[in-house]
């Protein structure tokens, strides 16, 4: 805030020169003071200069995000909240999973194979800079260029191969048609299901600016500048701070093409489930997050108690999954003793108090195309000894299993997973870590299994691309001939009914060969203090509506 000074008018001319120059002098260097504000203050408190006047909202996790790159999130669901705040994409979901407008006004096709996207003629980057169909062309050439590492799954776009990247020394994409600044079109390879398209391409694909980006060279792209500190992004929010490991600071984007948010600055903060739960209770947090903010169902009535929070329980959802590296288990035969050997009903009736459901497929019950048929593996230790027998399982050998932390009912499960594996005669090497570096580990295949949640999917063939056996990003290295007819099968069948038979057929041969192993499915517990007027964490669409959002103010 600037200060005012009244000077009486008997002072001399030129005492009022010097007071004034000293004046100016202060007020220069309290402004340079402000713009450089000290490392440690930052690290606890949102960097803003009137914390009175602006609407702050704290947002607790327990993963910490691992990047914040919009066109490689590294498969990490931590990363996706900072990544969705800062970027719109050209659909959004709501948590009833209808796709609504965001960068699009409107995505049409006639033959399901043709898809006409019209952009919102007033929408644009943070700086002001006009977001075209110039930034789209440029964003998907250099996403999906040989040399540069994307999570876009688009391998049905004509002109892509396999991987779903352009081959070594194209530059062009042929299934990229622009018509006009606000206008394209997208041709794939055969027609596909609007879904498909919708969540892949329309919720999944964020941009780059191709103002910012337009010089950055393809095979150094993960090391610019841009993707460590991104300034100009296209969402409701803008990027303010980032220190890995413990906070994403967003400020609101007083440019926004959609109403401009009502809260001035989110605090996206990084610490263990205890302390979650903690600073609920205090009020440092306001709220949690789904799925990487999860407060342990053992907390409930601990924190039902709290009288400054609003507690809800949301639907079972994606469960926590254990990965097989299946290049070091081979064997289904010892894929499937693991199975019989876990006493997955004791975590639901005890850790979680029943407030779970045991699948196990990696998706939800409640999703449509879940296979109600499949039954259940049931806990059978003497069943899995057999299986182990039978084949020739080595009981010297040592399985490595990389646990993330930061979720202490995950933890705790892990723990009697380990135990009942010890039972039935297989030795455990627990490796517990941070989920960066789990990524980064499961990723060189250093595990033989690992537990962590994939996040939610409408489209049902996003369920199944890890299965692949071309998936560059897959942990569990799962290679089967039917496996992939039948993904390729899904991904192109338009007829609804017929897609159902695929998918079910897809998790029977998956059920069989154990390549993934929900453990549980659990509901999870929203947790906002009272003072948020609007804003809740949910399994699914958390952010399509933040510009709405808001709180009281003190």
């Amino acid at each position: 805030m600037k200060t005012r000074f009244r000077v009486p008018g008997f002072i001399l001319l030129t005492v009022f020169m010097i007071f004034l120059s000293a004046c100016s002098e202060t007020k220069q260097e309290k402004a340079e003071a402000t713009a450089k504000p000290a490392k440690e203050e930052v690290s606890v408190k949102a960097t803003t200069n009137d914390t009175k006047a602006k609407k702050t909202l704290y947002i607790g996790i327990v993963n910490a995000p691992v990047t914040l790159n919009q066109i490689n999130t590294q498969g990490s669901s931590a990363s996706l909240a900072p990544i969705n705040l800062l970027n719109d994409s050209l659909l959004d979901v709501t948590d009833t999973a209808q796709f609504i407008p965001k960068l699009a006004e409107s995505i049409e096709t006639q033959d399901k194979q043709t898809y006409h996207i019209k952009l919102k003629a007033n929408a644009k980057w943070n700086d002001g800079t006009p977001f075209t169909t110039a930034d789209v062309a440029f964003t998907l050439k250099l996403a999906l260029h040989a040399k540069v590492e994307s999570s876009f799954k688009l391998d049905f776009i004509e002109g892509l191969n396999e991987i779903g990247k352009l081959d070594e020394g194209k530059t062009e994409l042929s299934g990229l048609k622009i018509i006009d600044p606000t206008t394209f079109e997208i041709k794939t390879k055969t027609p596909i299901d609007p879904l498909v398209f919708n969540e892949r391409f329309g919720v999944k694909v964020n941009f780059l600016p191709e103002h910012i980006l337009k010089d950055a060279n393809p095979e150094q792209l993960s090391t610019n500048e841009y993707f460590q500190k991104p300034l100009v992004t296209i969402g409701p929010y803008k990027f303010a701070n980032y220190e890995q490991g413990q906070f994403v600071e967003v400020t609101k984007n007083e440019n926004y093409y959609l109403d401009v948010p009502k809260i001035d600055t989110i605090f996206i903060k990084v610490l263990p489930a205890a302390n979650l739960v903690a600073q609920l209770q205090t009020g440092e947090i306001q709220m949690n997050s789904l799925p990487v903010g999860l407060v342990p169902i053992t907390d409930y009535d601990k924190v039902k108690g709290f009288e400054n929070v609003n507690v809800t329980s949301a639907p079972a959802s994606e469960p926590a999954e254990i990965f097989f590296n299946t290049e070091k288990l081979p064997d289904k035969k010892v894929r499937q003793a693991i199975a019989y050997a876990l006493n997955r009903p004791l975590i639901v009736e005890q850790l979680l108090k029943g407030q779970a459901e045991i699948i196990d497929g990696g998706i939800p019950s409640s999703h449509p195309y879940f296979n109600k048929n499949i039954a259940n593996y049931d806990y059978n230790p003497e069943k899995a000894k057999e299986l182990l027998k039978e084949a020739n399982w080595d009981p010297k050998r040592t399985i490595t299993f990389i646990i993330p932390v930061g979720n202490k009912v995950r933890e705790q499960a892990a723990d009697i997973l380990v135990q009942n594996l010890e039972s039935v005669g297989i030795k455990v090497d627990v490796q517990k870590f941070d989920f960066p570096t789990l990524i980064d580990k499961v990723e060189k295949g250093e595990h033989d299994i690992t537990i962590f949640t994939r996040d939610y999917y409408i489209e049902p063939s996003l369920y199944f691309t890890t299965y692949k056996s071309d998936d560059p990003e897959s942990v569990i290295r799962f290679k089967n001939p039917l496996v992939d007819e039948l993904i390729k099968k899904g991904e192109q069948e338009i007829i609804e009914e017929k897609r159902h038979e695929i998918y079910n057929q897809l998790q029977e041969v998956l059920h069989d060969e154990v390549a993934t192993l929900a453990v549980y499915s659990e509901k999870r517990l929203q947790v906002v203090s009272k003072n948020v007027l609007v804003g809740k964490p949910l399994n699914l669409g958390t952010f399509n509506n933040v510009n709405q959002w808001d709180i009281e103010t003190k």
